[in-house]
């Protein structure tokens, strides 16, 4: 079977969630935060594509990529499209204090580990001056003070495919939270490759065998606390 990140994250969440999602097709609405989310990821991209892009290319990109879905009403969409040229404003002044070169944006990786293949999608990689490399992920939301236990799984994953699928050795990886413009940085374990392979194969294997049972704890914040059988939401 196939793994990404968003598998792996769903399964270890809550085993029944990933049924729900991944086997039973159940979708999750669109929300104005997910889709400014996809709109910045998508400018973003389409931005630094371009060898030293000049800012007005931005807001080209950011109007050219724009999902107008996931809003309820016009009022809110420009309301949203509005915090959206405000974040990237913020990205444009930060970026010009930027000293790597963007190596790659939205890069695939695709690599075998058992008998499964392990998928994923890298939003940036940059190289600094001292020839180090960095993985960099995009969240459009979130104060960005530490990384939780899924940031920092999320990293590594994305590190591993880095060093197993494109033949680099990431030195950085790094969470960029870019309506806040802060970024909270990991260095690259080589040593922990390893346990991570572990960890995916085991859930790839529960997967397989389909165990999926429920996990409370999380839900409360889940998508479907209010249609799930097993939820122990109010």
């Amino acid at each position: 079977m196939e793994i990404s990140f968003t598998k792996l994250r769903l399964f270890r969440e809550c085993p029944w969630k990933y049924k729900l999602r991944m086997v039973d097709g159940r979708r999750v609405a669109l929300t104005p935060a997910a889709s400014l989310g996809l709109s910045l990821h998508r400018a973003l991209e389409c931005f630094h594509r371009k060898e030293a892009p000049a800012a007005e290319y931005l807001w080209e990109c950011f109007e050219g990529r724009w999902l107008a879905s996931g809003y309820p009403d016009e009022k809110t969409r420009q309301s949203w499209r509005a915090k959206g040229r405000r974040i990237l404003e913020r990205y444009l002044e930060d970026d010009r204090e930027r000293r790597s070169v963007v190596a790659a944006v939205e890069r695939e990786f695709l690599y075998p580990l058992g008998r499964h293949e392990v998928r994923g999608t890298i939003d940036r990689i940059d190289r600094h001056p001292d020839g180090r490399i960095e993985v960099i992920d995009y969240k459009t939301f979130g104060a960005g003070e530490k990384l939780d236990d899924n940031d920092e799984l999320q990293l590594r994953f994305y590190g591993l495919g880095a060093f197993e699928s494109l033949a680099l050795a990431p030195s950085i990886l790094t969470l960029y939270f870019v309506a806040s413009g802060r970024k909270v940085s990991l260095a690259h374990d080589a040593g922990a490759q390893e346990s991570l392979k572990s960890i995916i194969l085991e859930s790839a294997q529960r997967i397989e065998a389909g165990a999926f049972p429920p996990d409370a704890s999380h839900c409360p914040a889940c998508d479907f606390r209010t249609t799930c059988a097993h939820s122990s939401a109010p």
